[in-house]
């Protein structure tokens, strides 16, 4: 039956970092029957809002605030957004944020100096100062990159006893031992697993058989891990190119998203511009198909429905790209909508 699915869009603005055009979080609706897009105006304004993640309940959402003095911000979802508050993060340019499982945390990966904030979330739903921050030494090989470490993204891990952090220029999975019951949830700090120097990992897809998908923004590789939560350790297991239209240099993967049934894997690949497909039903990845994204630097893409929304950050749009429900695999574009400078689909 088609329904209507609203989405929250992160965007880039005057005050980030890039700056951009947006005006915060946009607010868009999809047909799920016809993969029809409408709306686009901005549903509260906001700073830098690139990333965004929401509540177990549904019923608050929290934003990044990319720019040099990092922060966090929180909104009361209804039938408009509400701010609920902001808070620093005591870090530099926060590009991704995960909300813990337990409903209790939001926790921030500052991009610009590698450090991890904790936030506290209060009975208001706002973000409070962090109970932690989390700092982070290191480099990789690659100069103009990875001078320093660079925390890309923070993923719960199977269990939530874990998180994971992709830091970028450390070519490192870190892991935080987390227990959202205690006043300092940070039990411990550790490094689950080191990729192969420059391979500038960015974000993650966890299966819920154990193995971690993570994407190397440098190499252009998905990386296979095997999550053991005994040793809080993921050993490599295996590599294979994330695109099939370039390699290192000239394809920069963003996004990777598990299907619902844990069969497919999807990858965004910004300079070709496309979405990736493999099936992930054997030990070894297998591309499937890559379709065009219909649009320049898809940074980022929501699996919705049958549908893949991506967010075209050069292009200032969005699409929608139909999945076949037999093979998985993606379709051309049928819409397209104009939103400036996406940088984040999160449905509601």
């Amino acid at each position: 039956m088609a329904e209507r699915r609203r989405l929250w869009i992160g965007t880039y603005t005057a005050h980030s970092d890039p700056a951009g055009g947006g005006s915060g979080v946009h607010e868009v609706h999809l047909d799920t029957a016809t993969g029809g897009l409408t709306g686009g105006a901005p549903a509260a304004p906001a700073d830098g809002p690139s990333f965004l993640a929401a509540h177990p309940g549904g019923r608050l959402l929290f934003a990044v605030a990319e720019k040099p003095a990092g922060a966090v911000a929180g909104f009361a979802v209804g039938a408009a957004l509400t701010p609920t508050g902001t808070a620093a993060t005591g870090g530099g340019s926060p590009c991704h944020l995960a909300v813990h499982p337990a409903g209790r945390h939001v926790i921030a990966a500052n991009y610009a100096d590698g450090r991890v904030s904790v936030h506290p979330i209060g009975a208001d739903g706002a973000p409070g100062a962090p109970v932690r921050v989390v700092g982070h030494t290191g480099s990789g090989p690659d100069a103009d990159r990875q001078e320093g470490p660079h925390a890309h993204s923070v993923t719960v891990a199977p269990g939530g006893r874990h998180l994971l952090v992709a830091d970028l220029g450390t070519d490192e999975l870190r892991c935080l031992a987390f227990d959202p019951g205690a006043a300092d949830p940070v039990t411990g700090v550790s490094v689950a697993t080191r990729f192969p120097p420059g391979t500038g990992p960015r974000h993650l897809a966890a299966h819920p058989d154990g193995r971690l998908f993570a994407v190397g923004e440098l190499d252009c590789r998905v990386h296979v891990l095997r999550w053991d939560p005994a040793t809080a350790t993921a050993p490599p297991a295996d590599a294979v190119p994330a695109s099939g239209a370039g390699g290192a240099g000239s394809a920069f993967p963003s996004e990777i998203a598990l299907s619902a049934d844990g069969t497919r894997l999807y990858v965004a690949n910004r300079g070709p511009d496309t979405i990736a497909a493999f099936d992930v039903t054997g030990e070894r990845p297998l591309l499937l198909a890559e379709e065009p994204a219909g649009g320049a630097w898809p940074r980022h893409f929501a699996l919705v429905d049958g549908w893949i929304v991506v967010a075209l950050q050069r292009s200032g749009e969005l699409t929608s790209l139909p999945v076949d429900p037999r093979t998985g695999v993606p379709g051309p574009p049928v819409h397209r909508l104009p939103v400036p400078d996406p940088a984040c689909v999160l449905p509601a």
